[in-house]
């Protein structure tokens, strides 16, 4: 890899580690959920600064191609992504529905407590 790009990709990761931060800063992101995003560029950093050991891991696990590993291993991190994204819409989705029940039975009772202050 030339040397010229390897400083541009460094580049572009610090702007998107700064970017990382800035929507911490900014709450928009938890940083329970930024710490993948952070520990991702600082892989990207190393695998730039050292270019033959993306190469290197890539001959140990067998592959024939880097290419094909970093395919692989990018398959793996989606399929992690999409699974935790899952379970985080699932526990959100059950935060919904209890707390649509518990305005339900509020609803319930306040209207109870009108018709009774009526009646009076």
């Amino acid at each position: 890899m030339q040397l010229t790009l390897r400083i541009a990709l460094i580049i572009l990761t610090l702007i998107y580690l700064f970017y990382i931060f800035k929507s911490i800063k900014n709450k928009k992101i938890q940083i329970s959920f930024s710490i993948f995003w952070v520990f991702t560029a600082f892989i990207l950093i190393i695998a730039i600064a050292i270019p033959n050991l993306i190469q290197n891991i890539s001959n140990f696990l067998g592959f024939t191609l880097t290419t094909n590993m970093i395919f692989c291993v990018t398959i793996f991190i989606a399929f992690y992504l999409i699974f935790n994204l899952t379970t985080i819409l699932s526990k959100e989705n059950k935060k919904n529905v209890n707390l649509i029940q518990e305005i339900s039975i509020l609803k319930k009772r306040v209207e109870d407590l009108e018709k009774k202050q009526e009646e009076k």
